[in-house]
């Protein structure tokens, strides 16, 4: 099951990060970024994509459990995660963020991928 759960999580980040690679301006204005020059599509290519790949293939490590890995990379992305959501809490006493989305919307996906990741170290 941990497995199963590990890898729901990593099909987001590659999805995200197959997204970020090939559509960065789409990407970027889903949360109302514009990104209308190269510098701006190398950034969103790096921060969503590249990284995005990376975190899934690390959790693909840690589902195969290649290594003894998969604790310490369950734990990793998870507090990486609730970072993410933390950001966005804090958003929303500094700058009044209130939309559901796309501010409390990817709240939600970061808290529940967090909590999949948390229970996957649980069960193993």
């Amino acid at each position: 099951m941990s497995v199963v759960l590990i890898a729901v999580v990593a099909l987001f980040f590659a999805a995200m990060g197959v997204y970020g690679l090939l559509r960065p301006s789409q990407l970027a204005d889903t949360v109302g970024l514009l990104a209308d020059r190269a510098d701006a599509h190398a950034e969103v290519r790096a921060v969503y994509g590249g990284f995005g790949l990376a975190v899934a293939a690390v959790l693909g490590l840690a589902a195969a459990d290649i290594g003894d890995l998969r604790f310490g990379v369950c734990v990793a992305v998870a507090a990486a995660l609730g970072g993410m959501a933390f950001g966005r809490i804090w958003s929303s006493f500094t700058g009044r963020a209130s939309a559901f989305y796309p501010v409390w919307f990817y709240f939600v996906v970061e808290v529940t991928l967090a909590t999949l990741l948390g229970v996957a170290v649980l069960l193993d």
